[in-house]
């Protein structure tokens, strides 16, 4: 598993974890959950990888559609170093939210040298990245009370 997604390839990992982190840190007053939601996200993040030349480009044709103003370095943390182990009976256990050495904000993730296969990924295996996502979320869900954001300042 990399970056705690159900994949040992580093390029759909980063694509999920700028999915993931872009999502969880959107406002969620002005885009909420709803049926047709995950539909909308697989083609936003289609349009977003296809205009884009890089991985920053990406994030800042993505962030608008999803409604995020900015992302919150909590969830990039969470999305590298949060962990979630299952224990094999289906019950999820250890969470570590903390840092030692400062917040996160992917700027290591981004200068990537999979840049072109991660963009690839993005645009022409779209649901996979998006259910990479999805299966995380699930994942996460039995721990979602330790994950109260509160605003932090930058």
């Amino acid at each position: 598993m990399k970056y705690q997604f159900d994949t040992k390839q580093n390029h759909y990992a980063i694509a999920a974890l700028l999915l993931y982190a872009i999502y969880r840190s959107r406002d969620k007053r002005r885009f909420k959950v709803s049926p047709e939601m995950w539909g909308q996200i697989d083609r936003f993040v289609k349009s977003s990888a296809k205009r884009s030349r890089n991985l920053p480009q990406f994030i800042d044709t993505l962030m608008p559609k999803l409604c995020c103003p900015s992302i919150n370095p909590r969830w990039m943390q969470i999305g590298i170093t949060g962990r979630v182990i299952d224990v094999g009976n289906g019950e999820l256990i250890e969470f570590s939210k903390t840092n030692s050495e400062g917040r996160e904000f992917l700027t290591s993730i981004l200068e990537t040298d999979d840049t072109n296969d991660v963009l690839n990924a993005l645009y022409k295996e779209t649901t996979y990245i998006v259910l990479l996502v999805r299966d995380r979320l699930e994942r996460e869900k039995p721990i979602e009370n330790n994950f109260n954001v509160e605003e932090e300042s930058l």
